[in-house]
C-alpha cells in the first residue's frame, strides 16, 4: 500500500501521475499567458479548479473552501486587470441560479447543484460578463459530448434522468477561457 492507502495500480495510485502533469502544464501555460502575478494568480486559478473538477467528478461535490479561494483570487486578478467588481460574478451566479429554478420547476428535480451556481460566481470574477458565457456554452458542449460518447461506448440508450458532474466541466472550462484571453487578449 502506498503512504496513502492505496494499492499501486489502482486507479487512485494510476490517476496521481495524471494530475501530477496536468498541474505541471497548468503552472507552465499560466506563466506563459503572463510572466508575472497574473500568471501566478492564473496558476493557482488552474490549481484550484483542477481540484474542483476533481472532487465533483468523483463525488458531485464543489468544496467551497476551492470555491472560495478562487473567487478571492479572482477579484485580485481582476482588480490588476481591469478594475474588478462584483457585477459579473453576481450576474453570472445569478443566471445559474434561474436556470436551475427553471430546470427543478419544468423537470420536478435538480438540474444543477449550488456549487455549480458558486463556481459561475469564480466565472464572473476571473472573466467577466463577456467571457463567462464563453466558458459556460464550452462546459455544457464538453459535458454532453462526454455523455454521448460514453453511452456510445457502453451501448446505452440517452437517458434524460442521467446525472453529469457539470463542474467537472466548467472548472477547467474557466481556466482555459482565462488562459486564452490572457494570451491572446481582443484588441
Amino acid at each position: 500500500m502506498s503512504a496513502s492507502g492505496a494499492r499501486p495500480g489502482t486507479p487512485a495510485t494510476s490517476l496521481r501521475p495524471r494530475l501530477a502533469l496536468a498541474a505541471t502544464a497548468i503552472g507552465v501555460a499560466s506563466f506563459a499567458a503572463s510572466p508575472d502575478l497574473r500568471g501566478a494568480l492564473g496558476a493557482a486559478l488552474g490549481w484550484l479548479m483542477l481540484a474542483v473538477a476533481q472532487s465533483d467528478a468523483r463525488r458531485f461535490v464543489v468544496p467551497d473552501a476551492l470555491t472560495a479561494s478562487a473567487f478571492a483570487l479572482g477579484l485580485v486578478d481582476a482588480s490588476l486587470a481591469d478594475g474588478g467588481g462584483f457585477q459579473a460574478p453576481a450576474l453570472a451566479a445569478a443566471v445559474l441560479y434561474a436556470v436551475e429554478l427553471v430546470y427543478r420547476r419544468l423537470r420536478g428535480r435538480a438540474g444543477l447543484g449550488l456549487g455549480d451556481v458558486k463556481l459561475a460566481g469564480v466565472a464572473g470574477a476571473w472573466l467577466g460578463v463577456a467571457l463567462t458565457p464563453a466558458a459556460i456554452e464550452l462546459a455544457a458542449l464538453a459535458a454532453l459530448a462526454a455523455y454521448f460518447m460514453r453511452q456510445a461506448r457502453k451501448r446505452r440508450a440517452l437517458n434524460g434522468a442521467a446525472r453529469l458532474p457539470f463542474a467537472t466541466f466548467l472548472a477547467p472550462a474557466i481556466w482555459l477561457v482565462w488562459l486564452l484571453a490572457t494570451r491572446f487578449p481582443p484588441p
